[in-house]
C-alpha cells in the first residue's frame, strides 16, 4: 500500500471512529430533557443513552452479513449519513419522549452500520505492531469523537437541549474520508482481496465477550449519571456536566494513543489495570463534592475504555479468516452492555433504598472490581489450558 493511500485509510478509519461510543453524546442533557419532560423516571430518561445499543447490536451482526455483498465504503458512508441524520431529526422534532426515542433507533442503525468497520479495516490492512498501533489509535478515536460531541453537546443545551443533537453531524468529516480513503470494491471478509480461505469457525473469543459485556455495563453508567450528579450536588449546571463527560473521554483518547506502550510496560495486564482504574475513578467520584477532584476521577474512570477494549479487540484476529465476525460478537456483545446499564440504576434503587445518585457510582465501583477479578480468572484458565 502506498504511504499517501495509507495515511487516507488511517484518516478515515479515525474519522468513522468518532461515532463508535455515539450513544454517549447527549449524556450533558440528560437532566435537562428529564425536566423537560418530568413524568420520565430517571431510568428511562438514561435508556435515551442506551436504547440505540440494541439497534447497534442487530445492525453489527447485520453489517458482518452485508459486508460481504456491499463494499465496506457503502457502509461506512450510510451509517455516518444516517447517524448526522437522527442528529438534525431529533433537534427539529423533539415534542414527547417516544419521538426521541425514536431517533435513537435511528441513530443506533447508523452507529451499528459503521461500528465494525473500523476495527476489520485495521485487522485486514496492517500487521504487527502496526496493528497494535492502529487498534489503540481505533479506540482513541471513538474516545476523542465522543468527548467532542459530549463537549460542544453541553455548550449547545446552553441555547436549548434540543440542540444538543446537532453534536451528531461528527458523522460529515468520516463521510468524507471514507469516500477519499477506503477502496470501493473491498469486502471485509477479504474474500476480494486474496486473504487464504477460511476454515470452520471456532468461537474463540467468548472470554473477551464476557469482559466486554460486563465493562461496558459500567463504563456507560458513568456519563449517564454525571449530568444528574452535578444536578443533584448543586455543582453546576450543563457546562460542567459536560466538561466532566468530556474528560471522562480525554481519559480513553490519552490511553488509546499510547495503548501499545502501555500494554507492553503491563506485560498481559492490561485489562486489570483499566478495571481498577473505572473502579478506583468511579469510587472517588461518589464520595467528593469538589468539582477539581471529580474532573480528575473522571479522567481516571476514562482511561479503562482503552486499556481494556483494544486488549479484547485483538483477539477478533485471533482465528485467521474470521476478523470482521469476531469483531462484530465484540462490538455487539459492548452494545448489550451499554443497553442494559439503566438496570445498574433500577438495581442500585432496590438494594439501598435511595434514588441518590452517590449510590450508583459505589455500585459501579463494587462491578468494576469483581470485572477486575474475572480478568484474572479467565486468563489463569487460559494459562492453565495452554500449559
Amino acid at each position: 500500500m502506498e504511504t499517501k493511500q495509507k495515511a487516507l485509510l488511517k484518516t478515515a478509519i479515525i474519522t468513522m471512529s468518532f461515532v463508535q461510543l455515539g450513544t454517549n453524546g447527549i449524556a450533558p442533557i440528560l437532566a435537562q430533557i428529564q425536566a423537560a419532560f418530568p413524568e420520565a423516571s430517571a431510568a428511562n430518561v438514561q435508556f435515551l443513552m442506551t436504547f440505540p445499543s440494541i439497534f447497534c447490536l442487530i445492525f453489527t451482526m447485520l453489517c458482518a452479513f452485508l459486508a460481504d455483498h456491499l463494499p465496506k465504503k457503502t457502509l461506512a458512508m450510510s451509517g455516518l449519513a444516517i447517524v448526522a441524520a437522527a442528529g438534525v431529526l431529533a433537534c427539529m422534532f423533539h415534542g414527547s419522549l417516544k419521538i426521541l426515542f425514536l431517533w435513537a433507533a435511528v441513530l443506533g442503525i447508523g452507529i451499528g452500520m459503521v461500528a465494525p468497520i473500523a476495527p476489520a479495516l485495521v485487522n485486514e490492512s496492517f500487521k504487527g505492531g502496526e496493528r497494535q498501533t492502529m487498534l489503540g489509535w481505533q479506540n482513541a478515536a471513538s474516545s476523542a469523537g465522543s468527548m467532542i460531541m459530549t463537549f460542544l453537546g453541553g455548550i449547545l443545551a446552553v441555547a436549548g437541549w434540543r440542540f444538543g443533537y446537532l453534536v451528531y453531524l461528527i458523522g460529515i468529516p468520516g463521510i468524507i474520508f471514507a469516500m477519499i480513503g477506503v477502496k470501493g470494491g473491498n469486502r471485509m471478509n477479504g474474500a476480494d482481496s486474496g486473504q487464504q480461505e477460511r476454515g470452520p469457525f471456532r468461537f474463540v473469543v467468548w472470554k473477551e465477550m464476557i469482559i466486554t459485556f460486563v465493562l461496558l455495563i459500567v463504563f456507560s453508567a458513568v456519563p449517564a449519571n454525571l449530568a444528574m450528579l452535578v444536578a443533584e450536588r448543586s455543582l453546576g449546571g450543563t457546562t460542567v456536566s459536560g466538561a466532566m463527560s468530556t474528560l471522562f473521554l480525554c481519559g480513553g483518547l490519552i490511553c488509546g494513543i499510547f495503548f501499545g506502550k502501555i500494554a507492553k510496560a503491563l506485560k498481559g495486564r492490561t485489562d486489570l489495570f483499566g478495571a481498577l482504574m473505572l473502579a478506583l475513578g468511579a469510587f472517588l467520584i461518589g464520595i467528593s463534592s469538589n468539582v477539581g477532584v471529580i474532573y480528575i476521577s473522571c479522567l481516571i474512570a476514562g482511561s479503562s475504555i482503552s486499556l481494556v477494549m483494544p486488549t479484547c479487540m485483538s483477539a477478533a484476529g485471533r482465528l485467521k479468516g474470521y476478523e470482521t465476525l469476531n469483531s462484530s460478537l465484540l462490538l455487539g456483545t459492548s452494545f448489550v452492555g451499554v443497553f442494559v446499564t439503566p438496570v445498574l440504576t433500577s438495581l442500585t434503587a432496590r438494594i439501598t433504598g435511595s434514588e441518590s445518585v452517590t449510590y450508583r457510582f459505589f455500585m459501579v465501583t463494587i462491578v468494576a472490581l469483581i470485572l477486575a477479578v474475572l480478568t484474572v480468572v479467565l486468563k489463569r484458565e487460559k494459562r492453565n489450558k495452554a500449559g
